[in-house]
């Protein structure tokens, strides 16, 4: 299977909110940034199946890409920062914040997850997946979902997935292969549909 995970593009957030779980609107450019992911993936996705966060930033391009026809995946939703949700980073209880800092892995965010509660239900998805027989799926989800999945498959500690950038409506391919997609294989993280250039490989 060839499965492209897809972060959401650029949201319009000029107050710095803290918006895990929460709705927040793209950047007023979003139908240029669409159009570059379409005619990038446009001859390939005939015969996939797409799945999306339950968030808006990611449904709406689900739905421009799939014509409509995607799955919602709760699984997919990113990180819930609880009772920062909404909350301009400088609001939020500094002292706190500094303890989610020193081990975001596995301070809970007050009323909302750790890293590794994103980190477990994204890995469920993604063996619930490999069950699945199409071809090709495209994952449209968050760059904290797109961390996790990239961890659970090469095996990267939680604490280091922040060394792996993944921008605004970047592009990230998975093939697997075998029983229950036990072969797998990056073959690229974090092309940028829009820049055109060849597409970053990923060494092990």
């Amino acid at each position: 299977m060839e499965i492209y995970l897809i972060r959401h593009t650029a949201v319009h957030n000029p107050g710095k909110l803290c918006y895990g779980q929460s709705d927040i609107a793209l950047k007023a450019d979003w139908q240029t940034s669409f159009n570059d992911l379409k005619k990038e993936l446009g001859k390939e996705t005939g015969d996939a199946v797409f799945y999306s966060s339950p968030f808006e930033r990611c449904t709406q391009l689900a739905q421009f890409l799939s014509d409509d026809k995607y799955a919602v995946d709760d699984r997919l939703s990113e990180m819930h920062f609880g009772d920062w949700e909404q909350k301009a980073w400088t609001e939020i209880d500094q002292a706190v914040l500094n303890l989610w800092m020193a081990d975001y892995v596995n301070f809970r965010v007050p009323g909302g997850e750790n890293f590794v509660n994103l980190y477990d239900r994204c890995a469920q998805f993604w063996d619930d997946l490999q069950l699945q027989t199409q071809p090709k799926s495209y994952i449209l989800s968050h760059a904290g979902v797109i961390r996790s999945l990239l961890a659970y498959i090469l095996k990267i500690p939680l604490d280091k997935v922040f060394q792996l950038d993944i921008d605004y409506g970047a592009i990230t391919k998975i093939t697997t292969s075998g029983k229950n997609g036990e072969y797998q294989k990056v073959n690229y993280v974090n092309y940028q549909a829009a820049d055109h250039n060849t597409k970053n490989q990923i060494l092990l």
